[in-house]
């Protein structure tokens, strides 16, 4: 992994929350990248791994600037208000985004281009309320930190820019329009390669890991705890940062606590030694999320451990030669996929493990979404010009 460090420029009086020009450059183009800003606020000799999206928002703005622009950057959560005629193209998401094509007249300057991080909200968001729903059924409380919703659609992004990008594979792209579309795989960071013998794929076979970030609800991490704690046989190993969750805990804290089978490990650094002693100890990754794009937090877990994915096909993960999948998204469900993946031998765990090895070194690099997502972005302005 190579190191960044970037040259910064301090924001002007009346930008309106916009930092000009990040790269420095002087290109005749200029484009307006609405994504993280705090990407180009910090001066990082190493980018933080607790995310993907930090070091995308860099190669993205690296990629404008390879296709001949210079760019400004504003969050996607800031509003935009000012004049957008110094643009050739406007890339990203949010607020800013939708502000600028409520206002934009048809068939002028300039061309909007919008990044859909996962699933189209407008089909995402229904299902996370239903599982917050039938969660205030099973526990009576509607815990709306532990659900991941948009609290704005930004319906106009996902139905009338120019061309849209979504960071997903099939499933995640099918929630979108039919046309003018296309997709770019998640890249995740790799640090380590689990070797095992025959003996350590045996030893690891009772083992999942659930690995991911806020969202327990809408991530299925309720049904993996109340699944497992009925499995004494299997054992499952939780990682993720739940300080933004604290009744989702309070509720489970008593199941982990009293299953020896379930083991909650908080954030783990995936740079690290834990991580890789997790990775080794599991040979699955259960993840029954309600909707992603193409989850990072799976891929990783696949890419660092060469873990066999058992996700419902929500999880956007591309299972045709390894995987089990979660049909539905209750405890008869998981138990179905868990029974299944306990029948695996070790000889096809080896063998879909050695696939998923080959298959997310291949494409589900930092390098391979750079040049993935030029070509992508390349394809999207000559068709727009067309």
């Amino acid at each position: 992994m190579r190191f960044i460090k970037r040259l910064f420029k301090k924001k002007e009086k009346g930008t309106l929350h916009i930092l000009p020009n990040v790269l420095n450059t002087s290109h005749q183009k200029v484009a307006l990248l609405a994504y993280i800003k705090s990407a180009f606020e910090s001066d990082y000799t190493q980018i933080p791994t607790t995310h993907t999206n930090i070091y995308t928002t860099i190669i993205i703005a690296e990629i404008l600037n390879e296709l001949g622009y210079n760019v400004d950057v504003i969050n996607w959560s800031d509003s935009f208000e000012g004049d957008t005629s110094k643009y050739e193209l406007i890339f990203g998401l949010g607020k800013p985004v939708e502000d600028i094509l409520l206002r934009k007249p048809k068939d002028s300057k300039p061309k909007i281009i919008s990044f859909g991080t996962g699933c189209n909200p407008l089909f995402s968001d229904p299902l996370t309320f239903a599982r917050g729903k039938e969660f205030y059924y099973k526990k009576g409380r509607f815990l709306m930190q532990s659900l991941r919703y948009s609290e704005e659609n930004w319906t106009l992004q996902h139905e009338i820019p120019d061309w849209i990008i979504v960071h997903g594979d099939k499933f995640c792209t099918d929630t979108y329009r039919k046309y003018a579309v296309n997709s770019v795989l998640a890249p995740v960071f790799i640090y380590h390669q689990v070797e095992r013998t025959d003996e350590d794929w045996q030893k690891a076979k009772p083992g999942y890991l659930w690995f991911g970030s806020r969202g327990g609800i809408h991530k299925g991490l309720d049904l993996c705890i109340e699944t497992f704690k009925t499995l004494p046989e299997l054992t499952l190993h939780i990682c993720g940062d739940f300080g933004a969750e604290p009744e989702f805990m309070e509720i489970y804290k008593e199941d982990i606590e009293n299953s020896d089978n379930i083991h909650f490990h908080g954030y783990v650094d995936i740079q690290t030694d834990v991580y890789k002693e997790i990775l080794a100890s599991c040979a699955f990754m259960i993840f029954p999320s309600i909707s992603e794009g193409n989850s990072p937090s799976v891929i990783t877990c696949m890419a660092n451990g060469g873990l066999i994915p058992v996700v419902p096909l929500n999880a956007d993960v591309n299972m045709e030669e390894y995987g089990i999948e979660i049909k539905g998204f209750n405890l008869d469900f998981m138990r179905e996929a868990i029974h299944e993946s306990q029948q695996l031998s070790v000889e096809q765990l080896k063998e879909q493990s050695a696939k998923i090895l080959i298959t997310t070194k291949k494409y589900h690099t930092f390098d391979y979404f750079k040049t993935d997502f030029k070509n992508k972005l390349a394809e999207a302005l000559f068709n727009i010009e067309k």
